[in-house]
Parts: structure tokens; sequence; C-alpha cells
């Protein structure tokens, strides 16, 4: 399996649990203040775009198209993500810090290596 293909299924993938279990994924995301309803509707947000962006990646790649668009879109989503919880930082709790700040990271760093190639 191509790197890229790997990558949209990934994205996929994590968008569809995000939409199958709000409360679930937003609890594991960033603790208790993340299975509230408020943070349930942008945790189904994240996981729309997660599932938009890897849905579009693949038409990309199977249509014979550009995949740059959907990179740039993915990388940039990932790099907002890392400032959002840059900026929460403080009152995130603190078992949740780094592991959503790595998995923003590695996310974007992956975009940014296949858009490189």
């Amino acid at each position: 399996m191509r790197l890229l293909t790997a990558y949209a299924l990934g994205r996929a993938g994590f968008g569809a649990a995000l939409l199958a279990a709000p409360r679930a994924a937003g609890h594991v995301l960033s603790g208790a203040g993340g299975a509230t309803p408020d943070a349930q509707a942008f945790v189904r947000g994240m996981g729309g775009r997660e599932v938009g962006i890897g849905a579009g990646l693949l038409a990309a790649t199977r249509a014979g198209a550009s995949a740059r668009p959907w990179l740039v879109a993915g990388v940039l989503s990932d790099a907002g993500d890392l400032l959002g919880i840059a900026g929460a930082w403080r009152d995130l709790p603190p078992e949740k810090r780094v592991p959503g700040a790595a998995l923003a990271a590695a996310a974007a760093a992956t975009g940014l290596v296949l858009l490189a190639r």
C-alpha cells in the first residue's frame, strides 16, 4: 500500500471514529471536558473534516489528479489543531497535552513529507 493511500485511510478512519463516538473520543483527546455536549459538537466537526480530507485524497489518487490541495488542507488543519492544543495547554489535563500535540504534529509532518514527494 502506498504511503499516500495509508495516510488517506488513516485520516478517514480517525474521522469515522470521531463521528461514531464523539463523547468517548472527546474524553480520550482532552479529558472529562471533552465529553461535554459542546465539546462533542467540535469533535463531530473534526471527524467530518478528517473523513472529507481522507476521502478527497483517495478520490484524487484514484482519478490520477493531484493530491496536493488535499495534503495542504490536511497540513493546515493539523497545524490548527496543534495551535489549538498550545492555546489550551494550561487548561488541558497534563496527561493529554503531549499525546495530543504529538498526534497533530505527526499528522502534519506526514503531510509535509507527502507534499515534498
